[in-house]
């Protein structure tokens, strides 16, 4: 079935009913191939956290920077770095003083914790390792339903079947896939952008406003989702006029601001999070000072730099190529994503380039070639069998 598009004069797909959903999952389709390869890849995640723990063992100087362990076996291995400020939060809140947890959104912790006790009441688990139990498994099903949302988004902007299974794969294998397994935040937040943005595409906005909302509650970043609904207003007299088209801005600004208000009214500031983020996290608005640290994380850590070329690599190679004003949109968005990454540490842009939408067009469009899109598929798994060691043994990766 499918729905004409007035405003762009091409054809849409309407969101798909569940039987019809069902029949591809479970048929030989391109859905089924990258849905499993998806599976296949947490596997490959799990196998290599283990064996690379066991070989390598923990960072040696880990006391020095606090390192812990839920002692739980496997588990633990990916509840590492920020999993305990989500648990923390999941099992106490946040309190009234500005502290390092602030920089962290709400919405990930609290499915946590929801899940968390519920896990508890019916298991042996205590309430404090539960919610690590529960974070590890929303993580990998919100992974699994973000892979399907991309291949729907892209299977609509892209009008192309291969051009959408080769997005969706990349963001399956992608080399900082171990953050999308770790009690993280980025698989919930990667699924509610891009189920908000996919259902802005087939206008059915309520749906994309709600989960819009969501996303700006997951994480600080949410309320750029904002910027591709503007633009397409921007560009779109006839939409400009319909109520129904602001409601994903409406639902973005809401989740965002609902945070703020929170923030004022447990700590006296609606900034708690840009106070945490400038007091703990070496947050800087000061150009020299980002780049200086920049340059010295660059060199400390090189494992940075081929995420830098396939995030923004990717970006402009998709805006490059952009046909539809829908994946322009995107591609502004995914600008403005990397420009509030900018102050900072960049040590953490491999986890960030997770959400680059547009990247995984861009590349599915330089692997066009065999050999290109061969040897892309090797740099992918040996980038994320080395990312995944570096972070389960509390090496510099988060």
């Amino acid at each position: 079935m499918s729905i004409i598009d007035q405003a762009n004069g091409h054809e849409l797909r309407l969101v798909p009913r569940v039987g019809a959903t069902i029949h591809e999952l479970v048929a030989r389709t391109p859905l089924r191939t990258v849905m499993v390869v998806a599976i296949l890849s947490r596997l490959f995640v799990f196998v290599v956290a283990v064996a690379a723990n066991y070989v390598f063992g923990v960072n040696p100087t880990c006391n020095s920077f606090g390192c812990w362990s839920i002692d739980l076996p496997f588990f633990n291995l990916l509840s590492r770095w920020d999993s305990g400020f989500y648990a923390d939060i999941a099992l106490h809140g946040y309190g009234n003083q500005i502290v390092a947890k602030w920089e962290f959104f709400p919405m990930y912790p609290i499915l946590m914790g929801i899940f968390g006790r519920l896990l508890a009441a019916t298991s042996p688990l205590p309430l404090d390792l539960a919610v690590h139990v529960a974070g590890f498994a929303l993580s990998n099903l919100f992974f699994l339903a973000a892979v399907y949302f991309l291949y729907r988004l892209s299977e609509g902007i892209l009008r192309q079947t291969s051009l959408a299974f080769e997005s969706a794969l990349f963001l399956a294998i992608y080399p900082a896939g171990v953050f999308l397994s770790a009690t993280y935040s980025e698989s919930l937040f990667l699924v509610l952008t891009l189920s908000s943005l996919y259902y802005w595409y087939v206008k059915r906005m309520g749906k994309s406003g709600v989960l819009g909302f969501l996303a700006a509650l997951t994480r600080p970043v949410g309320v750029i989702l904002a910027v591709p609904y503007l633009y397409e207003l921007l560009f779109n007299s006839v939409n400009r006029r319909s109520p129904r088209m602001y409601l994903p801005i409406l639902g973005v600004l809401l989740g965002y601001l609902s945070f703020m208000a929170y923030s004022q009214l447990m700590t006296g500031t609606p900034f708690a999070n840009f106070d945490a983020a400038r007091l703990y996290w070496k947050v800087a608005p000061d150009p020299i000072a980002i780049l200086t640290l920049a340059r010295r994380e660059i060199f400390d850590h090189p494992i940075i730099v081929p995420y830098l070329v396939l995030g923004v690599g990717g970006v402009l190679a998709s805006l490059a190529t952009a046909r539809s004003q829908a994946e322009k949109a995107i591609g502004l968005y995914a600008i403005c994503l990397i420009a509030s990454y900018l102050p900072t540490p960049i040590i953490s842009f491999p986890r960030y380039s997770i959400t680059l939408v547009p990247m995984y067009w861009g590349l599915s469009k330089l692997s066009r070639w065999p050999l290109v899109r061969g040897l892309m598929y090797a740099i992918f798994l040996v980038l994320l069998a080395i990312g995944t060691g570096l972070f389960v043994n509390w090496y510099s990766f988060y």
